[in-house]
């Protein structure tokens, strides 16, 4: 069972999400020749303040 988890900033919709998981399955079934109902998308959605890059909190960035 392929298990792929991402992990984003909060605040896509449910629809980007819907089409993000049918294109990481497609992705896994064409490159990984993974079965199609045996793959697993998870989303981790952290705030702004929980996610920082380069050393700096998303949150300080947006200012």
């Amino acid at each position: 069972m392929p298990l792929v988890q991402v992990t984003m900033l909060q605040g896509r919709s449910v629809d980007q999400k819907r089409k993000l998981a049918q294109r990481i399955t497609d992705a896994m079934v064409k490159e990984a020749g993974a079965r199609r109902e045996a793959i697993v998308v998870v989303f981790h959605e952290v705030s702004q303040e929980s996610y920082a890059s380069g050393g700096i909190l998303m949150t300080d960035k947006a200012k």
